[in-house]
């Protein structure tokens, strides 16, 4: 097992970061806010309570679009809500909304949600563009797809229409995309915690004639606080189709 790294960097075009991060400017310029509506604006755009104390880690990218441009992408991981507590409704009303049917056959509701002891973790993605198509669509590893995941924006499919919330989803146009990922804690929960045991990013397939470049992944000291010493979480993944962080096993 490698070690865990909190910080790992390979270098990304500083134009385009900083247009990107330009556009997700909260109230500190140094990280991304979450967006507080389930439906992306255009644009990255920032909340205006959210800030920068509740990010567990972002991890950035470059992808290419069918014209050829480069277009910078950017995943922020937000700290998990337990379901009880009342900031978590929206969230809890927008991934019912999405995956009410069920989720590995069970529907979802509040009752199972609390039953579950369930927490509900927001996370945004921001582009420095706007509906330009990407070469191949780029899978979005969320979290734990068999806990359950809504993902919201233009281009975002689910990976299986006939499982929308347990198999992944695949993103084929920029913009901006909000997500939440549920994962079960059972009791006594919930366990705010419990997110360290999945796995983030973005990758496309090696046949795909597609890459994820300029990989840049940075853990904050909230995240480091939860993954330093977890035996399976590992150093940043990044291969030139790939740029993810998180749990892949003992």
């Amino acid at each position: 097992m490698r070690a865990f790294h909190p910080t790992a960097s390979i270098a990304i075009g500083a134009v385009l970061l900083a247009a990107l991060l330009t556009g997700c400017a909260g109230p500190t310029p140094t990280a991304p806010a979450a967006s507080k509506t389930a439906t992306p604006t255009a644009a990255p755009s920032a909340s205006s309570t959210a800030g920068p104390k509740d990010v567990l880690f972002t991890i950035a990218a470059n992808v290419r679009g069918k014209d050829g441009s480069t277009i910078a992408i950017l995943l922020t991981a937000h700290k998990p809500l337990p379901y009880s507590v009342s900031a978590a409704k929206p969230l809890k009303d927008e991934f019912i909304a999405s995956c009410g049917a069920g989720t590995a056959g069970v529907p979802v509701t509040n009752d199972s949600l609390a039953a579950n002891g369930s927490i509900l973790m927001p996370i945004d993605i921001a582009s420095s563009s706007s509906g330009k198509v990407f070469v191949y669509p780029v899978t979005l590893s969320l979290g734990n797809q068999y806990r359950g995941q809504s993902a919201t924006g233009k281009g975002v499919a689910p990976a299986d229409s006939s499982q929308p919330c347990n198999s992944g989803y695949t993103w084929a146009s920029s913009g901006a995309v909000h997500a939440v990922a549920v994962f079960e804690s059972g009791n006594p929960g919930p366990d705010v915690k419990a997110w360290r045991y999945a796995k983030y990013g973005f990758s496309v397939p090696f046949e795909s004639n597609s890459t994820i470049e300029a990989c840049t992944i940075t853990v904050t000291d909230l995240g480091k606080s939860v993954v330093n010493g977890i035996d399976g979480w590992a150093s940043p993944d990044s291969d030139g189709t790939s740029c993810q962080i998180g749990y892949v096993g003992e």
